[in-house]
């Protein structure tokens, strides 16, 4: 009979709840009954609440940054890093964000993901940001597409609910002023006006 550790170590860093039975062939029941007890031992870690993909800490017990992107990337394949993970990433911001934020198709409920915020952009949103995106090529960050940094300061000022960067706090490359101006006006999102201001100085 093979024990639940030869079972853990025969599975890959990350796997989805599917995968897993498929590969034990266990019911979905007796499946998750196994996957609760090895989380309450901590020998897996669920990628975010009501997520169906899980760490193997046997495997590799801190899941670093690659592996959580690789999970949320099999869950939400549209996403872009985007807002103040990108400026920090930049250096426009000196702030630290806590989590890396990310646009994803909008849909009626989303999937947590731990060490991520999850923002949804309508498929019009997509289709403006696309071509800007599709420029950076193989220029990842993080792993990940993401906005240029111009149009994800604009893109915060698009969004209530969202940080919105003291002008002050802002290091806005001279040679990026015209992008900014540029992506609010395809954007349709106007600047604060003590944002306009700084970017005219």
């Amino acid at each position: 009979m093979t024990s639940a550790i030869d079972r853990l170590r025969s599975l890959p860093e990350a796997f989805t709840f599917a995968g897993f039975r498929r590969l034990t062939g266990f019911s979905e029941n007796a499946a998750a009954v196994c996957l609760h007890r090895w989380k309450k031992k901590d020998l897996i870690e669920p990628a975010g609440e009501r997520a169906s993909i899980y760490f193997n800490r046997l495997k590799n017990p801190q899941p670093d940054t690659a592996l959580r992107v690789e999970a949320l990337l099999y869950e939400y394949p549209s996403a872009i890093l985007c807002g103040e993970s990108v400026l920090h990433a930049a250096g426009w911001i000196t702030q630290i964000p806590a989590q890396l934020t990310v646009a994803v198709l909008s849909r009626p409920t989303y999937v947590s993901f731990r060490g991520f915020e999850i923002r949804g952009r309508s498929l019009s949103w997509f289709s403006a940001v696309h071509v800007d995106v599709s420029k950076r090529g193989n220029d990842r960050v993080y792993g990940m597409r993401a906005l240029p940094p111009a149009l994800a300061l604009v893109d915060l000022y698009g969004d209530p609910k969202a940080w919105h960067p003291d002008p002050d706090d802002l290091d806005v490359p001279p040679d990026q002023t015209r992008e900014v101006r540029s992506g609010s006006e395809r954007l349709r999102i106007p600047l604060p006006a003590p944002l306009r201001d700084a970017l005219e100085r």
